[in-house]
């Protein structure tokens, strides 16, 4: 699956800066209006930047951890240890050093990996139900008649709470996603270096076996 979610990811980013640019026309010609304009007619224009503007991030990062680094590295960390099986091979069985176990670090990155990219997905799901709901029904009413005047309690107030005390941890959250996947990048080149490293140890010790050195 490396090659279509390497595609994938890098489509998903294309995807965002093509929305990331319309919503920026949105919110340029919105802007270019008088404020009495903006808050009292303008209402579907603001609720639609708001919107994007909330759930964009969170698919820009998920394309990002959908790029399928970490699954490039295992897959180089699984083709090393194919080549090892493959040197050993042609090795005499009587100086054929023993394979170690797969090392517990490769089921570690994976599984970090996989935290990594359903937190992000998490964390876009809930932008995206909270775009869909809260977002535009609080900016689809107008802000000098009716969201400056609205009184404590209003429905109005609860789901302007709502919507940003939402945002101020979904942000944290997506990065604990992108810390996942970056700790599984770090962990995979562990194992890489580790398998570089016992296979010239093993190569090391079969020719100084094999040529008598001490």
């Amino acid at each position: 699956m490396y090659g279509p979610l390497l595609v994938m990811g890098f489509m998903i980013v294309i995807l965002s800066l093509a929305i990331g640019y319309f919503n920026s026309q949105t919110a340029a010609a919105y802007f270019a209006q008088s404020k009495v304009v903006r808050e009292t007619t303008l209402m579907s224009q603001r609720a639609s930047i708001e919107a994007i503007g909330l759930w964009l991030p969170y698919l820009k990062f998920l394309g990002l951890g959908l790029l399928a680094i970490v699954m490039a590295l295992g897959i180089i960390a699984k083709n090393l240890r194919a080549m090892g099986l493959t040197i050993l091979g042609h090795i005499p069985a009587d100086k054929r050093p023993t394979m170690p176990e797969q090392p517990r670090t490769v089921r570690v990155f994976q599984l970090s990996a996989l935290m990594g990219v359903m937190i992000l997905m998490l964390a876009l799901v809930i932008g995206i139900v909270l775009a869909v709901t809260v977002v535009p029904s609080y900016w689809n009413h107008s802000i000098a008649n009716e969201l400056n005047p609205a009184q404590v309690g209003s429905a109005l107030l609860a789901q302007a709470s709502t919507a940003k005390s939402f945002a101020l941890w979904l942000n944290p959250l997506r990065l604990v996603g992108m810390g996942a996947l970056f700790t599984a990048i770090t962990l995979a080149l562990m194992v890489i270096i580790g398998s570089l490293r016992l296979q010239a140890n093993m190569l090391i010790k079969f020719y100084n076996e094999a040529t008598g050195a001490a």
